[in-house]
């Protein structure tokens, strides 16, 4: 019923057992309660209804139903009786936790958000209500919401090992691929079982450019779970970033065998037959991926590529037109159909394609300097502009890579404890890349080191607009 983990049966802390003569409807209470440790979940069902018979007002018995209910997969009926559970008596935790989770479940986030809420007011140290909240803050796309929420969970049950791989997944959305990575560690320590933890670290390492520690981590799931397709085409994909080719190609033909109507399988095939220069096979992989997937637009974009590569610009052309009706704004498929029609001599059409790369991507220096080029061959005055745009995005990128640099270098000088010559190359990383949010980052604790509080708070505020998941050391908010 409620997915990731089961909910506590937090009710079961039952009162003592009443005399049946005292209390009919507690008797009733109580025995549905024993059913339902029993897992005889049609006997619960009935006892509390005769509770309620006897005692309609009775909220514990109304919760008790709905979770008999919701486990039962009578989610409506469930979530009726968890509002009136909550209407006899609002401060009853478990019926908040309860209905909040069962919304959340049946996809009614907003109103779950709110149920949570309450619930975590309630009782602000249940680590499972709060981490419901957390799931859905993130399903709401409130991720820094998410990310506090998940950290709370794990502070009150730092076993939960779903709630790691939840703040994994948030701290990966708002950019923290370290942070990440670290999350869905943990979570493999606690359960090495956990294929979505697994499959998760391996998209963290690939983004990391960790190719090697991907593909290990990987082919753990993998080979735990075969037919896990998402972490097989993961692997294949770690693979190739690794130049393990021939192993990527393994992979994938045994994913397109296992799972035959899988369109990623076989375009990522296609990708790697296509860097062992077998273009036909290449080309057969991306036929295939275009019929299972109409909407894939990478597909007809990387075989109109090859397509090119081999000679066959006149092929090109409609597989490329076609990449771009599955996807108006795709910039390369216009860039590259621009770049064919420059080669073929039609500078006015290559002139348009281009022009609608840059509106798609303004920050692409290639297609300004390939734009600058054509409008220098038609005798356009905007072509110094053109190749000036471009020269200053060259620039703005070499900026930022000397930038990683500058803060690299910096982070070097802190481990010899030269403080001053730490900053100094902070503070050269912020001037070349002003949004780059670790080099603020810092230089705000260098900063802090020597005692400049005041410019130190100025630089955490920077950085942590430009990357919210970082966080000044407590006491400089």
């Amino acid at each position: 019923m409620f997915g990731a983990i089961v909910l506590s049966a937090v009710a079961f802390v039952a009162p003592s057992p009443a005399q049946p003569d005292a209390d009919p409807a507690r008797a009733h209470y109580q025995r549905g309660l024993d059913f339902e440790r029993h897992q005889k979940l049609d006997e619960a069902a009935a006892e509390y209804r005769a509770a309620l018979a006897r005692t309609p007002s009775l909220a514990e018995a109304h919760d008790r139903l709905g979770f008999v209910l919701g486990a039962q997969g009578r989610t409506a009926d469930a979530i009726a009786e968890f509002e009136q559970a909550v209407a006899l008596q609002p401060a009853l935790f478990d019926a908040r936790y309860h209905l909040g989770a069962t919304l959340w479940w049946t996809k009614q986030l907003d109103r779950a958000r709110g149920e949570l809420e309450r619930a975590v007011k309630l009782r602000p140290a249940h680590a499972e209500a709060r981490y419901y909240l957390a799931v859905t803050e993130r399903q709401l796309g409130d991720v820094a919401a998410a990310v506090d929420d998940f950290r709370t969970a794990i502070r009150h049950d730092p076993k939960l090992a779903p709630a790691h791989t939840q703040l994994g997944a948030a701290l990966q959305q708002l950019g923290d691929v370290d942070g990440a990575i670290a999350a869905f560690r943990r979570a493999l320590a606690l359960d090495p079982s956990l294929p979505d933890a697994g499959n998760s670290l391996g998209l963290a390492l690939m983004q990391k450019g960790d190719a090697d520690a991907a593909s290990r981590a990987l082919r753990a799931v993998v080979d735990a779970k075969p037919d896990f397709s998402s972490a097989r085409l993961n692997l294949g994909i770690a693979l190739m970033q690794g130049g393990a080719i021939d192993a990527a190609v393994a992979e994938l033909t045994e994913l397109t065998r296992r799972d035959t109507k899988n369109a990623e399988a076989f375009y990522d095939l296609g990708l790697a037959l296509k860097q062992r220069d077998e273009f036909d096979a290449a080309a057969t992989a991306f036929r295939t991926a275009m019929q299972l997937d109409p909407a894939l637009a990478e597909a007809p974009f990387t075989l109109g590529v090859v397509m090119w590569q081999t000679g066959r610009a006149e092929e090109a052309v409609p597989l490329l037109k076609e990449a771009i009706a599955r996807r108006r704004d795709y910039a390369d498929a216009h860039y590259m159909l621009g770049t064919i029609f420059k080669q073929q001599g039609q500078t006015g059409a290559a002139i348009e394609e281009v022009r609608e790369a840059i509106r798609i991507n303004p920050l692409s220096a290639e297609a300004h300097t390939t734009l600058g080029q054509l409008l220098h061959a038609t005798h356009d005055a905007g072509a110094a502009s053109a190749l000036a745009e471009a020269e200053r995005l060259t620039r703005r990128t070499a900026d930022a890579q000397a930038a990683v640099f500058a803060v690299n270098a910096g982070l070097e000088r802190l481990k010899r404890r030269e403080v001053a010559a730490a900053i100094a190359k902070f503070r050269e990383a912020t001037r070349l890349a002003p949004d780059n949010a670790q080099a603020h980052f810092q230089l705000a604790l260098a900063l802090r080191r020597t005692g400049r509080y005041d410019a130190a708070r100025t630089e955490f505020a920077a950085a942590r607009r430009l990357a919210p998941y970082l966080r000044p050391p407590d006491g400089d908010r």
